[in-house]
């Protein structure tokens, strides 16, 4: 093994803190104004939703945005795995439980949006579904997505688990990792096909907004734009859970891997700005970049976020953790605005209509976020999850077997990776 395959959870560190509780305050808020939404409806004090703008944040944000950042389990695995990119190894566990709390979170609020959860049971009705929708694909996608590959990728830290601490279910556990390897070459070809799937119907479905959509955003290209986007918006998450580690838990980081996970940011941000510039361009649309208003400005905005970001990074001063907290931080919001644009900022129903979300639907949104800050917390203090050495494996293995007597972490005999 070398010095960075050990995935090691955040030992020594209470689950329970101030910040865990405040978490769950927001959590229970947003679940109590979503029961308020179930029974009363979708009217004026749940939502600023209209019939001209029948999308509101837990769609254009939660969904568009969120699964953008959730991507990281799809773009960092192609280039772990496709393009073998063995530095990303260590770091696969993160982008596959980010991703997973994303789609989890993100599938839950499309339930808050829609309603109606006594209807549910159409779901199991295929004949039933109606296959002119353009929502469908997506739809069907994206559940399939968080349900088997998602899933089943993100388990393998858990059997851990209960093999280590749970020495009476080691049996069971092993018995499922094998079980596993058999379908893992059909489960990681889902988790490539899935997730290209649905993020390319995203920008689709924008395209089937005409006019409405802003013409620096509407394009027959915003399929592909929208898929490459989420790429980095991937990279961006990742980076900052790594970087976030650091600074909540002083846990070291592989200047490689830092590295590596810049390098391939830059280059998709520049590949994807220029891609962009290029459609405008061939489109005949250029003089719209200085010429339509508030587009130009907020078309400007997302440039200079991202594209400026992506230039400190491959400067000496992004090498730098603070530097390249900041700018991670930077692209992530310069990305998510572009997500959020053609649904919402650069989209016109028509004439004289304007949407601005209520307050008991933006709390709805930060409820469900946080649930997956939460889910995030937890897990990395449970579950070996953040990348470390094995001096930080042997450490936290001789602090389990003080703290719990019998435990069994180290001398079991070494398998094949």
């Amino acid at each position: 093994m070398t010095r960075w395959q050990r995935s090691v959870p955040v030992y020594g560190v209470p689950v329970l803190t101030r910040g865990f509780w405040g978490l769950c305050i927001i959590i229970a808020l947003g679940l109590l104004l979503t029961v308020y939404r179930e029974v009363v409806g979708l009217g004026a004090t749940v939502s600023g939703m209209s019939d001209p703008f029948a999308w509101g944040l837990w769609k254009t944000f939660n969904v568009m945005v969120l699964t953008g950042l959730g991507s990281g389990g799809f773009a960092v695995g192609i280039a772990a795995w496709i393009f073998n990119n063995k530095k990303l190894h260590s770091v696969m566990r993160v982008a596959l439980l980010t991703s997973a709390l994303a789609y989890w979170t993100g599938l839950a609020m499309l339930g808050v949006d829609v309603g109606r959860p006594w209807n549910f049971y159409w779901v199991v009705m295929p004949w039933q579904w109606n296959v002119n929708s353009p929502l469908l694909e997506i739809a069907v996608c994206m559940s399939l997505y968080a349900s088997v590959p998602l899933l089943l990728e993100n388990l393998p830290p858990l059997f851990e688990y209960l093999i280590y601490e749970f020495p009476k279910w080691r049996g069971v556990a092993e018995t499922c990792e094998t079980l596993m390897k058999k379908v893992y070459p059909f489960i990681i070809g889902l988790a490539y096909i899935l997730p290209m799937m649905h993020q390319s119907s995203l920008g689709a479905l924008m395209v089937l907004g005409g006019s409405r959509v802003n013409t620096l955003w509407q394009t027959p290209c915003l399929p592909i734009i929208y898929v490459w986007a989420a790429a980095f918006l991937g990279y961006n998450c990742v980076t900052l859970c790594l970087l976030l580690a650091k600074l909540a838990w002083k846990r070291d980081l592989d200047p490689v891997v830092m590295a590596e996970l810049n390098k391939i940011t830059v280059y998709l941000i520049y590949a994807w700005t220029a891609f962009r510039f290029l459609d405008i361009l061939v489109r005949g649309k250029i003089l719209h970049i200085f010429t339509d208003g508030y587009f130009s400005i907020l078309f400007w905005v997302e440039t200079v976020l991202i594209l400026g970001s992506a230039y400190v990074l491959s400067t000496e001063k992004g090498k730098k953790l603070s530097t390249m907290f900041n700018a991670h931080l930077i692209c992530a919001v310069g990305g998510m605005i572009y997500r959020f644009s053609p649904t919402t900022l650069a989209f016109s129903a028509k004439a004289n209509t304007f949407y601005f979300p209520a307050v008991a639907e933006v709390l709805v949104c930060v409820g469900f976020v946080a649930i997956a800050a939460l889910g995030y917390l937890v897990a990395v203090k449970k579950l070996a999850i953040l990348p470390g050495t094995n001096d930080d494996w042997m450490k936290m293995a001789k602090y389990e077997e003080k703290v719990k007597p019998g435990i069994q972490l180290t001398g079991y005999a070494p398998v094949e990776h």
